[in-house]
């Protein structure tokens, strides 16, 4: 049972929130991250920032503007976002050589080092989750999730 359950069978009327996608999207999130938190507490990696090393370790050398888009993060957040991962000597930022004005990223020794552990956890982080929620369902709202952007 979850929080809303709990809280419908407490008496609390949610004026129909709990049929709103909205409402049980944003609760959805709000359990994906604390569920996050749990597994990569002790790293003090997000899971914007562990989006980023993940991207940058499949695609060394792209452009900062690249993962912004992807990510639909700002470009001033990403550069926030990229200071710190380069700050613990995570990723390094480069000039392209074929153009001097352009940027580019990839991960450095110690960052490929934390992916491969942050990978780990990140499997165990998903099985938690199809553990409780169940595979199949987990699958079904990915396809539908996929629909927005």
């Amino acid at each position: 049972m979850g929080r809303i359950d709990r809280l419908t069978s407490a008496g609390l009327d949610l004026g129909g929130l709990d049929t709103t996608f909205g409402f049980l999207l944003h609760a959805a999130w709000r359990d994906a991250l604390r569920t996050f938190g749990d597994h990569f507490a002790e790293t003090g990696i997000t899971p914007l920032t562990y989006s980023i090393l993940l991207l940058l370790h499949r695609n060394p050398g792209c452009a900062p503007g690249d993962l912004s888009e992807v990510m639909g993060v700002t470009s001033n957040n990403m550069t926030r976002l990229l200071d710190e991962l380069i700050g613990r000597k995570l990723v390094e930022r480069s000039v392209r050589a074929t153009d001097r004005r352009a940027r580019t990223l990839r991960l450095t020794a110690e960052g490929e080092t934390m992916i491969a552990e942050l990978r780990a956890r990140h499997r165990r982080y998903e099985a938690a989750v199809n553990d409780r929620i169940g595979a199949e369902r987990i699958e079904r709202l990915c396809e539908i999730l996929r629909y927005f952007d």
